[in-house]
């Protein structure tokens, strides 16, 4: 078992991110979960090792972002990073407000909407 190291909130994104390293683009990942302080990337294949500098490149918010990051953690399916410094505007912004439903749960009666994921319904007996 780890050592939780997060200290706010986490949001659920899906993002293209361009890892650089040694100012050159390394290979392309996919954000997936976001704070203020990190994020976590999808990627296969990567072999930079925990404590290495990095920059993450994309474009969201109506502008270009270049992030400083640093790799502390590894998995099977990708790598955790921590900003060089926070980034609370990046994050707010990306952030769902409370009443705006996560894209895979769609409100009932939306076109995307699958009746799968409601619970069974009770029968009542006579």
């Amino acid at each position: 078992m780890t050592v939780e190291r997060r200290y706010g909130a986490r949001e659920p994104i899906d993002l293209a991110v361009q890892i650089r390293y040694r100012k050159r683009r390394f290979i392309t990942a996919r954000g997936c979960n976001l704070s203020d302080q990190g994020l976590f990337l999808e990627v296969r294949n990567l072999t930079l090792p925990t404590g290495t500098l990095i920059e993450l490149e994309f474009d969201c918010l109506g502008q270009e972002w270049r992030i400083p990051a640093l790799v502390v953690h590894h998995q099977v399916r990708g790598v955790g990073v921590m900003f060089k410094d926070k980034q609370p505007q990046l994050f707010s912004g990306l952030s769902r407000p409370p009443s705006r439903p996560h894209p895979r749960n769609p409100p009932a009666g939306s076109p995307r909407y699958d009746r799968r994921m409601e619970a069974p319904r009770q029968h009542q007996s006579d």
